[in-house]
């Protein structure tokens, strides 16, 4: 079971498309090291916190009220997530191991997933077991309609191992803004780590 303490998110459903987590209350000021794959085995998955921002209860509340307030505010920083990208066409969660080698970023292991990916654009949708934005806008005005304030950007680079990154810039990109374009050795002090620990679930994971 995991701990009490920190931001407690329910699992997104009964058959546990999202576990539930325990989030850190802060996002701490770690720099990612080549070769360093510990973030990416304990931060949350982008899909864990796509789920705790903005899913809510039947009632209409948020089911983790705590967590939307911890990053609205931060606002000029952002938060690591253990999902990376491979070529544009697979989300790899918690790997292994991730290693630099003749010029490549590769991992080993973990949970990978295949996805399909919209252009770059205003988010009008996610994924709910990847949280990767599933459809896309270049009008801000259609993805407004859906989010309202939290309407934000997704940029992605469809080659080799992208880090995955949430951000609520300086810049007027939202504040669930989705950035998979850096080597997972990118370094960016206003970028840390949310620590998280996981329920043990005894469903079977449902797409």
């Amino acid at each position: 079971m995991a701990k009490t303490d920190g931001i407690v998110v329910p699992s997104l459903s009964q058959t546990i498309i999202v576990p539930g987590v325990v989030l850190g209350t802060e996002v701490e000021n770690y720099k990612i090291q080549p070769k360093d794959s510990r973030v990416y085995q304990s931060a949350p998955t982008l899909a864990e916190l796509r789920h705790a921002y903005f899913d809510k209860n039947p009632d209409g509340s948020f089911v983790s009220p705590k967590y939307r307030q911890s990053v609205l505010s931060k606002r000029g920083y952002g938060e690591w997530t253990s999902t990376l990208l491979k070529d544009g066409k697979e989300a790899v969660e918690r790997p292994e191991n991730i290693e630099f080698k003749n010029g490549v970023w590769r991992a080993e292991g973990g949970k990978v997933t295949r996805v399909e990916l919209p252009p770059e654009g205003w988010i009008l949708e996610y994924d709910l077991s990847t949280g990767f934005p599933s459809r896309t806008s270049q009008k801000r005005g259609d993805a407004e309609r859906v989010f309202e304030d939290d309407t934000s950007w997704f940029w992605y680079d469809k080659n080799g191992l992208r880090a995955v990154l949430l951000a609520f810039s300086l810049n007027d990109n939202g504040p669930f803004c989705v950035i998979a374009e850096y080597g997972p050795g990118y370094r960016d002090p206003n970028v840390g780590v949310r620590s998280t620990s996981r329920f043990e679930q005894a469903s079977i994971c449902h797409r």
